[in-house]
């Protein structure tokens, strides 16, 4: 294998996480309240930033989580005149 496709391989490989991560999330608000889960995953994101040692990596994937979940809620707080939301009783 060459240097150019395993560093392909490695890019795909974080974009594909970074999608299910965001799926994972946009699940876990359809069960659960999107603005405190989306607040509880903004101050764990603050407080892992603040350690020595983080993942750059990591960061970027909690603040897609949390952009996920801020999608989540913003969806759900949509007026039903504007459609039917999965977890909305419409």
């Amino acid at each position: 294998m060459n240097e150019k496709f395993v560093a392909q391989l490695i890019a795909e490989l974080q974009h594909a996480q970074a999608e299910a991560l965001g799926l994972l999330t946009q699940a876990m608000c359809r069960q659960l309240d999107p603005r405190r889960l989306k607040n509880d995953l903004e101050g764990i994101t603050t407080a892992y930033m603040q350690r020595a040692t983080n993942s750059p990596l990591a960061v970027k994937l909690l603040q897609g989580a949390v952009a996920a979940a801020h999608a989540e809620q913003m969806l759900q707080a949509r007026p039903p005149s504007e459609g039917p939301h999965p977890k909305r009783e419409d």
